[in-house]
């Protein structure tokens, strides 16, 4: 199952590819994908729409990129045929990981799809969809029920974290009101980067914070090592400089001018904060991973935060929240989503 190589990279570039439209986008990152994604079953990809409240989710359309004659309508007859109970467990915020392990309570949600698609025993999955139900969802079938080491299992967590920071990130620009103009920089970004050097050009608002700029450009610094030489010599470390956000606000993608001179722009892209209860934006953020299961390193992955600021900021939070173990935490949450 330990298969690093560039394509890691290739696959995560892909996630920041704000040019294609939503169909152009996830076939193009199924694309770049697939020598890490297919195991020689097939890969598809799924969108999903936001529904109604509380109403089924809506399937947009389905990207079967690789796998057998039969696989596409085999897949399409599986996730039509699935409860929409079920759909909802599976199809979650920024996660991945293997149906087998996380179906292990309840075995019958990866019967029903191996009952469709019956020559595998297996899938690898990953998911970016918000809170409402809007987003994207990968799956390969595996050949064989895997379980996945440590290390892997933290690759592919690594890896959705880019495609869920890629989507939202889309998501936001569309809803972007073309007539207002907030930064007046490329793509209302917060900051940008001369790509020779890694000057700053120039910043508004909190990217022109003293503390602010410095992680900025270093982020800018190791996206372009990542995708430089070290993709083909070392991309598991590759993939671990390249952060999916910076300081839990900005993602830093590239752009480039009517010349063709490429920059690296900060653009704001913060993961939303759905019941604060009294938690600052960075707390709420941290809470909402951990109820997800994320552990430290991941979340700070994910924010672009250190391990010890992640600690700190979650120690705080279930102090307000008055909880003492993430057992605990999981539950207040889940009676402040009830009461909602």
């Amino acid at each position: 199952m330990d298969r690093i190589d560039s394509a890691i990279i290739d696959f995560t570039e892909a996630a920041y590819n704000l040019e294609l439209s939503d169909e152009e986008w996830l076939a193009a990152l199924l694309e770049r994908g697939l020598p890490v994604l297919d195991h020689g079953l097939g890969v598809a990809g799924m969108r999903y729409g936001r529904p109604p409240e509380e109403g089924p989710f809506q399937l947009l359309d389905i990207h079967v990129a690789s796998g057998p004659a039969d696989f596409a309508d085999r897949h399409r007859r599986a996730i039509a045929g699935t409860p929409p109970e079920h759909l909802r467990e599976q199809v979650r915020p920024g996660g991945a990981g293997t149906a087998s392990f996380d179906s292990r309570h309840d075995p019958a949600q990866l019967e029903h799809y191996t009952s469709y698609v019956d020559y595998c025993k297996d899938t690898i999955y990953i998911t970016a969809v918000d809170r409402k139900g809007a987003g994207v969802a990968i799956i390969a079938p595996l050949p064989e029920v895997t379980t996945l080491t440590g290390p892997e299992a933290e690759r592919w967590q690594m890896l959705a974290a880019h495609v869920d920071s890629g989507h939202r990130l889309r998501q936001g620009l569309s809803a972007m009101d073309a007539s207002v103009q907030a930064t007046g920089l490329p793509q209302e970004a917060e900051a940008i980067f001369d790509a020779n050097g890694f000057r700053m050009m120039d910043a508004v608002g909190q990217a022109k914070e003293s503390t602010a700029v410095g992680r900025l450009r270093e982020a800018a610094v190791f996206m372009d090592r990542a995708r430089g030489k070290m993709r083909n010599t070392d991309p598991q470390e590759a993939l671990k400089i390249w952060k999916a956000l910076v300081r839990g606000r900005w993602s830093m993608v590239d752009w480039f001018d009517t010349d063709g001179r490429r920059f690296v722009l900060a653009l704001p892209n913060p993961p939303p904060t759905a019941d604060p209860r009294g938690l600052t934006e960075r707390e709420s953020q941290v809470v909402a991973y951990a109820v997800l299961g994320q552990s430290n390193k991941l979340i700070a992955y994910r924010l672009g935060l250190s391990r010890s600021r992640v600690s700190g900021l979650l120690r705080c939070a279930m102090r307000k929240l008055n909880v003492q173990t993430r057992v605990q935490l999981v539950l207040k949450m889940r009676e402040f989503q009830a009461m909602d």
